[in-house]
């Protein structure tokens, strides 16, 4: 058969010169080059398919291509080109997605890359094939998936010895005040990856108060000198949490300034080996750290032996001038007469069942000089039993003096709101009344102007008695001697949403009350907490149509049973949520819904004077939840 080369009518004039330049085009390309006839034996086959497969040219011209494919593939490649020379496609790629394998001449396998053509002769159809040897590109495939394959083990390992270690990296940036934690690094501090503010201020508030502005220090000493950071400190990540952390840090790159804010380190949680090394460290050391206090000392008692250990603050608050051996009677002699009672029942409460206390009580010291004492203790237990009692004295008789002269002033200063408001009452009744008056004699005389100005007195005046009864009601709630009784809210919030039913029938309220809220405290001004609560209630739900009031009990995170009052009013912006229990401070316009600002502030007085404390949550047109809580014995009066 004789090939386009040497075809004078498609290769010009010069054919001979034609041919010579297309030999040197094929044997310089850097694929190997196969051409097969109809019959599939090989026509043409340059100097890279010498290279390739490893026969000599003369060794395959005009020989079967299967000589070049291995044996298992023969029937269906060929097969294959026959097929491919019947579908009118000119060209395509080999295999698809399938690897193609050639055969070598000294029987070895190999991978390729096959793109193939075909064109009509004369003398029949000849099928061209541009191989490429991807041996290596495999080779390299494959060694490439093993080593992924090995890092991502080695990563699932490290992730397990991070998991087990309680280990977890960060990165972190000074300057931008951006910070990367890994998935371990929020476990570690106990985060929430989702809701965590992963900046350097988000990351200083979760640290524990105390241990802030020490950590912080050391931060900025390490950037600016450029060191490592080692430090151990608490995080809080939630109410009651505390956790130890040690933290490891040093500068990325060189110890140019920029490059100094840049930091990469771990942490690690130490909790357990944190506090057993406090748990076994010397006693001796622990009084001592609580002696630097200001004023507070620390001791101990062995619950066998009931010999005591004082600190050397101790002997300094009870004004000693030497330690010595004092006996755990002695202890109790200091404090005054009338305190000797409560100190030795609260000792035999934490010897016999572990009971903790924390009161303060009137001590004698050596000089005879009388002073105020917060003593605190708690029992140490080992399989259940006690073993040793530990705590703190602290000298409080100066706190006590600053309380006492804030009680003075604050009686002075409500026994003053209460004679001011007191006083106003009868110039504003003459406003009133005069303003009344004069309406009356003017009567239809007056223009349209004077009689707006006249219902400004009198509506002014309207507000302003309204104002003194509230300043009045708020003064009262601090001056009223507390009662401690039960007190059914159920009742209280019956009676109140009853009465204000038979007043506007006209209202839809869905009314939810639970059964069985019952406190204990005063149960006057208890009603003024409800009637205020659930006034804001039916005021504020006033445009629902239906509204809803619910009345009921709900525990908080720490398991303390809490009361809420629920509608689905008005709501307000959280933002301003601060302002809400101040006296005059309102969040809704008066012409809006009408009301002095004086009701809540007097809310969380009485919540507080029974030892609760109050909050709300609200959304803008979603309603809101008022929040409070009340002990299961009146706590006294409190400011």
């Amino acid at each position: 058969m004789k090939l386009p080369i040497d075809n004078p009518d498609s290769w010009g004039s010069d054919p001979a010169n034609a041919a010579a330049l297309l030999a040197g085009v094929l044997n310089s390309a850097m694929d190997a080059i196969v051409t097969v006839d109809e019959q599939q034996r090989i026509v043409l086959y340059n100097r890279a398919a010498e290279e390739i497969f490893g026969w000599p040219r003369h060794a395959v011209l005009l020989q079967p291509l299967e000589k070049l494919v291995p044996g298992r593939f023969r029937p269906s490649h060929a097969e294959q080109i026959k097929r491919f020379g019947s579908t009118g496609v000119t060209s395509r790629r080999m295999g698809g997605r399938s690897v193609v394998y050639g055969l070598r001449a000294n029987g070895e396998e190999f991978p390729l890359e096959v793109s193939i053509s075909y064109f009509d002769t004369s003398e029949g159809k000849l099928f061209t094939a541009i191989v490429r040897d991807i041996s290596e590109m495999e080779r390299l495939a494959r060694e490439q998936a093993e080593n992924l394959a090995r890092l991502q083990e080695s990563q699932r390992r490290l992730l397990k010895a991070q998991h087990i270690g309680r280990i977890g990296y960060y990165q972190a940036d000074r300057t931008t005040g951006l910070m990367w934690w890994c998935d371990e690094s929020c476990d570690v501090l106990g985060v929430d990856r989702s809701v965590f503010d992963s900046s350097y201020d988000g990351f200083l508030r979760l640290i524990h108060p105390a241990d802030r502005a020490v950590f912080e220090a050391a931060c900025n000493a390490a950037v600016q000198a450029g060191l490592a950071m080692d430090i151990e400190f608490r995080v809080v990540p939630s109410e009651g949490e505390v956790r130890w952390i040690h933290l490891l840090g040093q500068a990325d790159g060189d110890d140019a300034g920029t490059q100094r804010k840049r930091r990469t380190g771990m942490i690690q949680e130490i909790t357990v080996h944190k506090l057993a090394e406090l748990a076994t460290a010397s006693s001796a050391e622990l009084l001592k750290r609580t002696g630097a206090l200001a004023r507070v000392g620390g001791w101990e008692v062995d619950a066998e032996t009931m010999s005591p250990y004082l600190s050397e603050e101790i002997y300094r608050i009870c004004e000693m001038d030497a330690p010595t051996d004092l006996a755990l009677e002695k202890m109790a002699d200091f404090y005054a007469p009338e305190a000797q009672p409560a100190i030795r029942a609260a000792f035999m409460a934490a010897l016999d069942q572990g009971e903790p206390w924390d009161l303060e009580l009137p001590l004698v010291t050596a000089r005879g000089r009388r002073i105020w004492v917060r003593t605190q203790g708690r029992a140490l237990l080992q399989d259940g039993k006690v073993v040793r009692l530990v705590g703190a004295l602290q000298d409080i008789t100066e706190i006590k003096g600053i309380e006492n002269k804030l009680k003075f002033s604050n009686q002075e200063l409500e026994a003053f709101s209460y004679s001011v408001s007191h006083d106003l009452r009868s110039p504003l009744n003459t406003i009133h009344g005069f303003s009344h008056l004069l309406a009356k004699q003017v009567g239809k005389l007056a223009d349209e102007k004077a009689q707006h100005y006249l219902s400004r007195i009198q509506a002014g005046a309207v507000q302003m008695g309204q104002l003194i009864e509230g300043l009045l009601s708020l003064s009262q709630m601090l001056r009223v001697q507390l009662r401690s009784e039960p007190v059914d809210l159920s009742m209280l919030a019956r009676n109140s949403l009853d009465a204000r039913q038979a007043f506007e029938p006209e209202r839809q309220v869905t009314l939810h009350i639970e059964s069985g809220l019952m406190a204990h405290g005063d149960e006057r001004l208890l009603r003024v907490v409800m009637e205020n609560l659930l006034g804001n209630a039916w005021k504020f739900s006033a445009q629902r149509a239906p509204a809803e009031i619910k009345v009921g009990q709900t525990s908080d995170a720490a398991g303390e049973q809490v009361f809420f009052v629920r509608d689905n009013g008005a709501g307000f912006d959280m933002a301003y949520g601060d302002k809400l229990f101040e006296p005059f401070q309102r969040l809704h316009g008066v012409s809006e819904f009408p009301g002095t600002g004086i009701g809540l502030a007097t809310v969380r007085r009485v919540i507080r004077r029974h030892g609760g404390r109050i909050w709300a949550e609200s959304s803008p047109e979603k309603g809101t939840c008022f929040f409070f809580t009340l002990p299961a014995e009146s706590a006294g009066q409190q400011a």
